[in-house]
């Protein structure tokens, strides 16, 4: 019974981490196309909202999965302890480069006196490193739910991360080449 309530709680993280990291995203593509300074503060304070939540989903993912790890699957399983890995790197570099950057972007945004983005506050939101961690990292995090699903071997692990980091990589280039161009 312990077993199922610590999976549903793992579960019910992993919800509410996707919950946020689509919120998030929606509102980085928000800024990012928005043509007014108000609509901008907007999108940008909601990203910043639900970028936040994402270290409170790592811990309802993390400390049930601990649970699992330790009574059911052990530590010698690789998609396991690659994915631990991956949410703690997540853990750390979520707030001191996502959520730092769209705190920068939100106080850009609201020292902004023009009714339209100036170029400096459109550089801001087009931040390159921002982009590719929010975008990585939520590809990383489907990469730990397909090893959840599939539970490949090392190796399958490895190339599954690897995939993820490429895709998350091309991903964010690809927005930003879509993104409108700063005078």
């Amino acid at each position: 019974m312990l077993y199922s309530i610590m999976l549903f709680l793992h579960i019910i993280g992993t919800v509410i981490m996707f919950i946020a990291v689509g919120l998030t995203i929606a509102g980085m593509i928000g800024m990012l196309h928005s043509k007014k300074t108000e609509t901008l503060r907007v999108w940008a304070s909601l990203a910043v909202k639900a970028d936040g939540l994402l270290p409170f989903s790592v811990i309802i993912i993390f400390l049930p999965a601990l649970y699992l790890v330790i009574t059911s699957w052990g530590w010698q399983v690789a998609w396991i302890n690659l994915s631990l890995a991956a949410l703690i790197f997540m853990l750390v570099m979520g707030p001191s480069i996502n959520l730092r950057g769209l705190k920068a972007i939100l106080r850009a945004a609201d020292a902004e006196t023009a009714n339209t983005p100036s170029t400096n506050l459109v550089k801001t939101v087009q931040n390159r490193l921002l982009w590719i961690s929010v975008i990585t990292m939520t590809a990383l995090a489907i990469a730990i739910v397909f090893l959840m699903t599939v539970k490949l071997a090392l190796i399958g692990s490895l190339i599954t991360f690897a995939i993820a980091v490429v895709l998350g990589y091309i991903t964010s280039t690809l927005i930003l080449k879509s993104a409108p161009t700063v005078h």
